[in-house]
């Protein structure tokens, strides 16, 4: 009997790029292999803009945990305003020219959270 074939991106379609990033987030490091939740909230990066020829090579797609993912939403919009580029750049440089935005968003969501959230400030999640 075949092995069944799921949809879905955590056992289906996303699964290969999952693995050959060790199910963890290339950005904030986040190790789906360790927990269930982790698991969970692992999903997957395009770092080509919708429409780009390259966008759907596995090359270009990056393991992510579901908050960086889209943690810049606008980033692809505001490429050209920033003065990035995404033609000519390998996949480590792709993933290294997002993350400043990727932790900028990340920080200002700590914060609100420190803020807003937080019941005990020395309890730490463990990720910055």
């Amino acid at each position: 009997m075949p092995p069944p074939v799921f949809d879905d991106a955590l056992r289906g379609y996303a699964f290969a790029v999952l693995k050959r990033d060790n199910f963890r987030c290339r950005y904030c490091g986040l190790d789906g292999s360790t927990s269930f939740a982790n698991w969970l909230c692992l999903s997957w990066d395009h770092l080509l803009p919708k429409g780009h020829p390259h966008r759907d090579d596995p090359e270009y797609i990056v393991a992510a945990c579901s908050f960086c993912n889209w943690a810049d939403n606008r980033y692809f919009d505001l490429v050209t305003k920033r003065g990035l580029k995404l033609d000519g750049l390998s996949q480590l440089e792709l993933v290294q020219q997002r993350l400043p935005y990727v932790e900028r968003t990340r920080s200002a969501y700590r914060e609100f959270w420190e803020r807003n959230v937080a019941r005990d400030h020395a309890d730490d999640d463990g990720v910055a």
